[in-house]
């Protein structure tokens, strides 16, 4: 079996947000398209599901980052805390920001 490609490293951080951590994949050629893939409640973002799914939309020339949702770098296992969802909702947010700043071209 073949490892898929793993992505470029990202960890982006910013005073009083909430810290964007996991990989950034790049097509070949410029783009502009873009997307934020992230997890489930019982994984993180190496999930081989989204590893593929990430390598199978660089391969249709989309940029993509896959990270993970702060309350996964706040812990390693078991599922978010309900008081958690309002910090994630800014997290994804700032992922789009991430990804607009440093992925796909315009």
């Amino acid at each position: 079996m073949t490892a898929l490609p793993a992505g470029e490293p990202l960890h982006d951080t910013a005073p009083g947000e909430p810290a964007v951590r996991g990989f950034l994949h790049r097509p070949p050629s410029a783009t502009s398209a873009g997307l934020v893939l992230t997890h489930g409640a019982g994984s993180d973002c190496n999930a081989p599901l989204l590893v593929a799914l990430a390598v199978a939309f660089v391969a249709r020339e989309v940029t993509v980052l896959r990270c993970d949702l702060p309350y996964r770098q706040a812990r390693r296992a078991g599922p978010p805390h309900p008081g958690s969802a309002a910090l994630d909702r800014a997290g994804l947010k700032r992922a789009v920001a991430v990804l607009r700043r440093l992925g796909p071209a315009r």
